[in-house]
């Protein structure tokens, strides 16, 4: 196989509490996770030998020059971006040697057709983390199962994991042949750093995500939430609708903090949560005409301030 296009879905945390820091300084948490209808596409294609027709950025990964084509300016070009770790990660688990060897040429293009925000808590460079892994395992003939995918991506990236498992759901047509794919789901828990998954029941919905324009790192969420405090371990996970990380970022951002607001005293939904470390606030309904009603009057928003984003989508459907 020459090339493979994949559709990169991102996450919702339906859940998310954090119940402790590690000694290796990750926090442990326990999150229900669901996989939505937007996504980013992801097409990974084996160039020429010695081709030097790309004028892209680029990296040079275990003897492979992997280089990066994409509409988004936000993203990282560098070894910071997932996609490039996902390779990396990917031909570290097949071993030293010739790319051939292992049905890879010298040279891969990426390509990613950007529709989700950076940095808006909703898993974007976990999914293209996620559609690299299983296009490469693809590409190179399945050497791995679904859950070896995952244990690879548990190596570089938290919510890869999950965002492996989904993806696999969610493109399940073109990958079904994948040992392990009929495991994989559109929702689970997770626990550990987000390296534990667990198939469960998805709770379907329609989702108005909502993004106020401005981006949260993670890493200062976590470290924001040592001096918090953390969850009950015994009784985390027992329910829903609940995200400790809204404790920090509606500190932080008073952006996405005027947005939460906003919905709660305009849309009339069945619950507004932030999704991970946010900023995107997600309103869920189970009435299709109210998320509409609902999407219209953020139009109000999106018009005094063109950084603020605003889709309707579906969750575990």
């Amino acid at each position: 196989m020459d090339h493979i296009t994949l559709n990169a879905h991102a996450k919702i945390n339906l859940s998310l509490e954090i119940t402790g820091k590690r000694p290796d300084g990750y926090h442990d948490i326990v999150s229900f996770m669901q996989g939505i209808g937007l996504h980013d596409v992801m097409k990974i294609e084996k160039c020429s030998q010695k081709a030097t027709k790309y004028k892209l950025p680029h990296c040079t990964v275990n003897g492979i020059v992997v280089y990066l084509c994409t509409d988004a300016k936000t993203i990282p070009t560098d070894m910071d971006n997932l996609a490039f770790r996902a390779v990396k990660a990917f031909t570290d688990a097949m071993g030293a040697g010739d790319p051939e060897q292992y049905g890879l040429t010298d040279q891969l293009l990426i390509d990613i057709r950007k529709d989700l925000p950076v940095s808006a808590g909703i898993g974007g460079g976990s999914a293209n983390a996620a559609a690299c892994l299983l296009g490469l395992n693809e590409m190179t003939g399945r050497p791995f199962t679904l859950r070896q995918l995952m244990e690879i991506g548990a190596g570089f990236g938290a919510d890869v994991p999950f965002s492996t498992f989904m993806n696999a759901y969610r493109n399940r047509r073109l990958l079904g042949d994948l040992e392990g794919i009929g495991e994989a789901s559109d929702a689970a828990w997770t626990y550990g750093i987000g390296e534990i998954v667990e198939p469960a029941k998805s709770v379907p919905r329609y989702v108005i995500m909502a993004n106020p324009g401005t981006a949260v790192l993670t890493k200062a969420a976590y470290e924001a939430m040592d001096a918090i405090g953390y969850a009950d371990a015994d009784k985390a996970g027992k329910h829903l609708f609940v995200n400790d990380m809204e404790k920090y970022t509606l500190m932080a951002d008073p952006k996405a903090a005027n947005l939460r607001r906003f919905m709660q005293r305009r849309l009339d939904a069945e619950k507004i949560l932030m999704s991970g470390s946010g900023p995107t606030m997600v309103a869920y309904y189970e009435d299709i005409d109210k998320a509409g009603k609902g999407l219209a009057a953020l139009t109000e928003v999106a018009v005094t301030d063109a950084s603020v984003r605003a889709w309707l989508t579906d969750t575990g459907r």
